[in-house]
């Protein structure tokens, strides 16, 4: 497998010495070359055992545990937080489909001289360039 690692997870491997100080930053390193390289870690446990670490398979275990735990702990914030967002945004959307409703039908129930003078003032204010333009949203022929 070894042949197989990247020069960096190979430096790690080479790095372990007997009289090494087992650090979060050390376990955090072979948790990452894990995700990548499956079966890294129990490399990495292997050689520290050899090296004279009885104890680094629970020391790992009990890092990936701690680390797993505050990391679904984050998790599960944010995907209640991604839920109320999604939520947020579907009555956003479904409002807003609404107030389009409300406003085609109220300039559906204009009058034809209502219709024209509306038309007129859109066309002023530049709103609109041409009375097709109205005639296509207002949903008649003027």
């Amino acid at each position: 497998m070894e042949s197989k690692l990247p020069d960096k997870a190979q430096e790690l491997l080479q790095s372990i010495r007997p009289d090494m100080r087992l650090t979060k930053d050390f376990f955090k390193h072979v948790y990452g070359w894990q995700i990548s390289y499956p079966g890294f870690a129990d490399q990495a446990i292997s050689t520290l055992e050899a090296a004279g670490c009885s104890r680094a398979r629970g020391y790992y275990d009990a890092w990936v545990q701690e680390y797993e735990a505050e990391r679904d702990a984050i998790l599960k914030k944010v995907s209640v937080w991604y839920a109320e967002e999604l939520k947020r945004r579907r009555a956003d959307k479904e409002r807003q489909v609404r107030e389009k409703r409300k406003e085609k039908a109220r300039i559906q129930s204009l009058t034809r001289s209502e219709l024209t003078e509306l038309c007129q003032r859109l066309l002023q204010e530049g709103v609109i360039s041409n009375p097709e333009q109205f005639a296509m949203v207002a949903g008649q022929d003027l």
